[in-house]
C-alpha cells in the first residue's frame, strides 16, 4: 500500500511574542523559527512516520526555502520526485505570529502552489498506478484539487480531501 499527497509545500515563519500585536503596533517579539510545512506536506510526513510509503506531489520555489522543504521532506521517508522545482516562483510561506496563549495570525502566501497545474496533475495521474490513497486538502488552486479528485477513481485510488485550519506544522 502506498499514499500519494497532492497539494501544498510551505515554509511556516513563525514569531512569538507575548501578545499579538495592534493594527499599526510593532511588538518586540521573543522567538522566531522556520518550519517546514503546508497541510500537504504535513500529511506527507504524518504519513510516512507511521511507515506507510508516500509520495508528494506539489510545488516548491526555486530558493533556498525550496531547497529546505524538499531536504525535511526526504529526511522524513517521503518521496520527492513528483514535486516540481518552480525556478520561475518563490516557495510558498506562512507568516505566523503567536501569543503566548497560544493565539495567532496567520498570512499565507501560496509562492509556487498558487502555480500548480495541469503538468502537476500529469505527474499525479502518472504516480497513482498502485497508490491506495490519495490525500488533498486546499491549499493549491481550487481547480486542480477537483482535477486531482477525478483522476483518482480511474486508477483504483481513494481519494481523501480535507480542508484544515489554523498552524499545521511538520515536526522535525
Amino acid at each position: 500500500m502506498s499514499i500519494i499527497v497532492f497539494g501544498s509545500i510551505n515554509m511556516d515563519l513563525v514569531a512569538r511574542s507575548p501578545r499579538l500585536p495592534m493594527p499599526g503596533e510593532t511588538l518586540s517579539g521573543h522567538s522566531f523559527e522556520t518550519i517546514p510545512g503546508g497541510k500537504g506536506a504535513n500529511q506527507a510526513v504524518a504519513v510516512a512516520r507511521l511507515g506507510v510509503p508516500t509520495q508528494m506531489i506539489g510545488r516548491v520555489g526555486g530558493d533556498g526555502f525550496g531547497r529546505d522543504l524538499l531536504e525535511s521532506l526526504r529526511s522524513s521517508r517521503v518521496r520527492c520526485d513528483g514535486v516540481f522545482v518552480d525556478s520561475e516562483a518563490a516557495s510558498g510561506v506562512a507568516m505566523i505570529a503567536v501569543d503566548d496563549r497560544s493565539e495567532n495570525h496567520i498570512i499565507v502566501i501560496p509562492g509556487a502552489n498558487g502555480r500548480v497545474d495541469e503538468t502537476d496533475i500529469d505527474r499525479l495521474q502518472a504516480a497513482l498506478t498502485g497508490a491506495k490513497v490519495l490525500l488533498l486538502q486546499l491549499e493549491v488552486p481550487i481547480e486542480m484539487v477537483v482535477a486531482a479528485a477525478k483522476v483518482a477513481p480511474a486508477s483504483r485510488c481513494d481519494s481523501h480531501a480535507r480542508s484544515g485550519s489554523g498552524s499545521d506544522r511538520t515536526a522535525r
